[in-house]
């Protein structure tokens, strides 16, 4: 009796240590403990490594097993046997604590800590849409970081308000350079060895901690490791701390060491466009059905305009306000000469576009019109500097933007000359008032026509100028809401010179044939395209497909008047899609006239011929229509600007990795 008393309670006493263990998150045992403890505990190592509570009590029975062959039966041999099965289950799960530093010795994607970045700022832009200006208040001057993308911004300050003027087609800016000096310099330097030093810290003592890792995207698109399994992840915390408390202090040991041998400043040219890639395409979906889909999505990309060889320039959203040119003390430091034109940025555009981004069918046929908004000559600093530590000699290559190393210095010498700045007029900001009546413009930050709240008159706010634009509209019923669309006449003309002017000819004679409206003549038709963007395209896409059978169609009574300020309308989504690119969100959005039943039979030949290659003629009208707040309240959150998608996401490469 006292053999088995022993064999039951010994066995559950380690198990309740382990769980005992693992309840205070103790640092695990090393790889060869795990073969010793699971030989005399497979439980508790089982609880230690927080194992599901089935696998701990199938353990536990192992283990009951194990010591009565010791305390009942003494046999040796039982006691070996199953102890050697414990010994192996434990060796088992020991190699997962390797399988990191496995994976990376074999090349493997290594999981690297996430470091803090400079799109880790309070401004609460940061991230939203491309970069932005550095300008000042008209009224109070103070600074103010204006997304180029912002038709009006707000002081935050003095909490005035202004309309954001833009000067010439082209925008010539420089990246403010955080390195003003020999001191600058050398913290990047120390900073930037220092974290090589952590890296190799982190390879030796945090890497073999992580384990069953699920790899999440930061927001500057590194990766860095999820643990599954919380019991570990204090342990990891707290050895990455200290690793980091190391790599601190050899640092501090190194910065007097550091001397700055040689070191040359200059500033790169980057064309940089921000524009909307809206897409159309025929494809099938997963079960095989014919379908035709479109997407609108956000892109802001650069290209080199110097053939130096020199980083790409990537997205600018993680950076801080941008200058323009003129006036700024970068202006200063020498140029390499612009050798291409923003051409460049469009061909390689124009070349992605033919890739689906988030369509979701298999395309066979796309249509894609790339409409930008935004061209940036961009000057970038650059300082090549030589270090000397201890009678060696690094060259290195820093980014003044970031005041990050961005590797090794290239052996070419740069060809730099003073700065060339471009004719024309940097933006500027003027109050945002209607030209009409003097009130002032409801804030609309991203808004390219403005209703004044006073005249009710449409403001379109420049360029060139301030000018107001008619509109039609429908009366505003209680619980709905005033939305913008542009009411285009049906004029689709193929490469064939045919012009299609109704729907039904659309869609029916898809397949090359008219079986649903036989010989019935065309008629003039139009068909409404939403003015205003949405913040994110595939929500977005959602919203446009409840609005098209809400509107298209229908006979609408509509009134040529401005609105009446005795019946001033109660909401009013702003107009922030102008007409030029509507023209080009209009011929992808005539996708979602087409059924499954127009499509059926449909070739490529003949959709490329009737539909994707065909051109919209005609001007349109803008049009306010009230439309019920349950069929729009519940996208409220999508009304402004799209989110951006970076010429790399379309290319399938990640980004640069971020410290």
């Amino acid at each position: 009796m006292t053999g088995w008393l022993a064999a039951l309670l010994l066995p559950t006493a380690l198990w309740g240590t382990g769980r005992w263990l693992a309840e205070r998150r103790a640092t695990e045992p090393p790889f060869l403990a795990h073969a010793a403890i699971g030989f005399l505990s497979p439980a508790g190592l089982l609880a230690w490594r927080g194992r599901p509570f089935p696998e701990q009590l199938l353990g536990w029975a192992v283990g009951v097993l194990v010591w009565a062959g010791a305390f009942v039966i003494r046999d040796a041999g039982v006691f070996v046997a199953f102890g050697l099965l414990g010994a192996a289950w434990g060796a088992g799960l020991g190699l997962q604590t390797l399988r990191p530093a496995t994976a990376a010795a074999a090349g493997a994607p290594a999981p690297v800590p996430r470091q803090p970045t400079l799109r880790d700022r309070p401004d609460g832009d940061a991230g939203a849409a491309s970069f932005a200006l550095e300008m000042r208040c008209p009224t109070c001057g103070a600074a103010l970081a204006v997304p180029v993308y912002r038709r009006m911004v707000r002081c935050e300050f003095c909490a005035s308000e202004h309309v954001v003027v833009r000067g010439a087609d082209t925008m010539t800016a420089v990246i403010p350079d955080v390195l003003a000096d020999e001191q600058a310099l050398r913290e990047s330097v120390v900073k930037h060895l220092r974290y090589r030093r952590y890296l190799e810290l982190y390879d030796q003592r945090v890497r073999p901690l992580v384990r069953d890792a699920a790899f999440a995207r930061d927001p500057e698109g590194g990766e860095f490791p999820v643990l599954l399994e919380t019991g570990g992840a204090p342990v990891v915390d707290a050895v990455e701390a200290e690793v980091s408390r190391t790599a601190d202090a050899w640092a501090a040991r190194l910065a007097p060491r550091v001397k700055i041998l040689a070191w040359r400043r200059f500033l790169a040219p980057y064309w940089h466009r921000f524009g909307t890639l809206y897409q159309s395409a025929f494809g099938r979906d997963a079960a095989g059905a014919k379908r035709m889909e479109f997407t609108v999505t956000t892109i802001e990309g650069s290209v080199r305009a110097n053939a130096a060889p020199l980083p790409e320039m990537g997205k600018l959203s993680y950076l801080r306000a941008l200058r323009p040119a003129p006036g700024a003390p970068e202006a200063a430091i020498p140029a390499l000469a612009v050798q291409c034109g923003p051409d460049e940025i469009d061909r390689r555009v124009q070349t992605l576009s033919q890739r689906s981004t988030e369509l979701p069918i298999v395309p066979i046929a796309v249509h894609a019109t790339f409409v930008p908004e935004v061209v940036a000559l961009i000057y970038r600093p650059w300082h090549v500097v030589e270090v000397g530590i201890d009678g060696e000699t690094l060259a290195m290559m820093v980014d003044g933007g970031t005041g990050r190393v961005e590797g090794d210095a290239p052996a070419d010498e740069f060809a730099a000359a003073p700065l060339v700045i471009p004719p024309g007029d940097p933006p500027v900001l003027t109050p945002s008032r209607c030209p009409e009546c003097g009130a002032d413009l409801p804030f609309a930050p991203d808004a390219v026509a403005c209703l004044c709240r006073s005249c009710f008159r449409l403001v379109e706010t420049p360029p060139p100028r301030w000018r107001t634009i008619p509109y039609l509209h429908e009366d505003a019923a209680d619980g709905a809401r005033l939305m913008p669309f542009w009411r285009f006449p049906l004029r689709l003309r193929t490469p064939a010179g045919v012009l299609i002017t109704d729907l039904p000819h659309l869609t029916d004679g898809i397949d090359g044939t008219f079986d649903q409206i036989g010989d019935r003549p065309e008629t003039a038709q139009r068909f409404f395209v939403p003015a205003f963007r949405t913040r994110v395209s595939k929500a977005g896409v959602r919203l446009y497909r409840r609005l098209w059978p809400a509107v298209q169609g229908k006979a609408h009574e509509l009134l040529a008047e401005r609105f009446s300020p005795a019946r001033p309308p109660a909401r009013v989504v702003e107009v922030t899609l102008p007409a030029a690119e509507a023209r080009a969100f209009a011929r992808v959005y005539l996708a979602l006239a087409f059924t499954q039943r127009d499509l059926a039979r449909a070739q490529v030949k003949g959709v490329r011929e009737r539909f994707l290659s065909a051109q919209l003629e005609g001007d349109p009208d803008l049009v306010f229509l009230a439309l019920p707040d349950e069929l729009v309240g519940p996208f409220d959150a999508l009304f402004g600007r799209a989110r951006v998608a970076a010429l790399a996401d379309l290319e399938g490469g990640p980004d640069a990795p971020r410290r």
